[in-house]
């Protein structure tokens, strides 16, 4: 019987992450004046506009975790704060474009399945039976605790750091 391994990281990079998404909720925090301003027009009821705004965020958040990874650092602020850094499988600083790939999984992809969640709900798409609601529920969790489990057993390699060909590892740049 082979033994799971708890990764020596997980915690570390558990923090980093939660430092990480105050930073992001600052970052989606930053729509509210535009919201309230727009509160009962004609924008505030269009879906082009509303998935265009919503979009911002997540790609603001992906882009800014991705000139950290790939810049001086090498690290987000939260990896910095837990003395990590994201290095490629070779131990080799990462790309921009690397970086971004990654980002795009760990950050924009879920966001925006939760935005399409929440899009869903707020015109009862589950009430509705509504396909894409209900199957953009079931990819973000399974994303979610695929990326938690991933990130905590084993090499500790989460589904970004598999799809970006990247890894986590201590020590500062």
């Amino acid at each position: 019987m082979s033994r799971v391994t708890v990764s020596a990281l997980w915690a570390r990079r558990a923090r980093g992450y939660l430092r990480d998404c105050v930073g992001y909720l600052g970052i989606a925090a930053l729509e509210v004046p535009l919201g309230l301003t727009l509160t009962g027009s004609a924008l505030a009821s269009d879906p082009l506009f509303l998935a265009l705004a919503s979009s911002v965020p997540p790609v603001a958040a992906t882009i800014i975790a991705a000139r950290a990874e790939s810049g001086h650092a090498k690290a987000t602020w939260g990896k910095r704060r837990e003395s990590l850094r994201v290095v490629s499988i070779k131990g080799h600083p990462v790309s921009f474009a690397r970086a971004l790939w990654r980002n795009t999984v760990k950050i924009a992809t879920p966001w925006t399945l939760g935005h399409v969640v929440a899009f869903g709900v707020a015109n009862g798409g589950f009430e509705r039976g509504d396909l894409i609601t209900l199957t953009a529920t079931v990819l973000v969790y399974a994303l979610i605790l695929a990326t938690v489990l991933m990130g905590m057993l084993g090499s500790g390699r989460t589904l970004h750091d598999r799809m970006g060909g990247t890894r986590v590892v201590a020590g500062s740049a």
